[in-house]
């Protein structure tokens, strides 16, 4: 019997390890203060953010509920001057991974994420981060990527976005990094809480593609 409390405490703190709840107040100011050095940066207008250090990053600016069990909800964006949305996105992989600048799991990922977006990136696949559960202290997501950039698309969401993913799923996202496979029909396939490494994700995501 202790034997299986002892294996089961053991699960328990690896998936809190490799998660962050979104009431965590563990930031580290010298990590994540603001950089001095913008590169590429250009003046964002109400509706698109703007290009920091080659990532692409815009705000959420709606968002549609959920159509039925395990659809995803569509969220839209303006970028390059048009709309774009998740719904756009039907035909394609979607790896949307939601993700908040205080969550160091989060953080450690992101090469991989990046590595993964660029290796996939002639295939019927597309790569999102979307920044979810701000704190007071943590920092504002586009001077976070001023010195952590990455290779795929960002998107400023808000707790809108959170709620809906929730109700979609059936469960309340409590914890950050939870990365949701989206597959050809538009159908959230999968839900991944906590980090990965890259084949990890790779497996996955290979089930859906090919």
């Amino acid at each position: 019997m202790k034997k299986y409390i002892l294996s089961f405490t053991f699960l328990f703190l690896l998936i809190i390890a490799a998660s962050c709840n979104k009431d965590s107040k563990e930031v580290s100011d010298n990590k994540y203060k603001e950089s001095k050095t913008v590169e590429n940066k250009t003046t964002p207008t109400d509706n698109t953010v703007k290009t920091v250090s080659n990532t692409d990053l815009f705000t959420v600016e709606s968002v549609e509920k959920s159509a039925g069990k395990k659809v995803s909800p569509n969220v839209t964006w303006t970028e390059d001057g048009k709309k774009a949305s998740l719904n756009d996105l039907k035909g394609k992989v979607v790896l949307l991974n939601f993700w908040a600048t205080w969550c160091g799991p989060c953080i450690k990922e992101m090469p991989d994420l990046s590595s993964i977006s660029e290796e996939l990136k002639s295939k019927d696949f597309r790569m999102i981060g979307m920044n979810v559960f701000q704190q007071e202290k943590s920092a504002k997501v586009g001077d976070f990527l001023k010195s952590n950039p990455v290779k795929y698309t960002i998107l400023d969401g808000n707790q809108e976005v959170v709620d809906a993913f929730g109700e979609a799923t059936g469960e309340n996202i409590e914890a950050v990094p939870t990365t949701f496979i989206i597959d050809k029909n538009g159908k959230i396939a999968e839900t991944i809480i906590g980090s990965r490494k890259k084949d990890d994700f790779l497996k996955i995501i290979n089930k859906y593609l090919n």
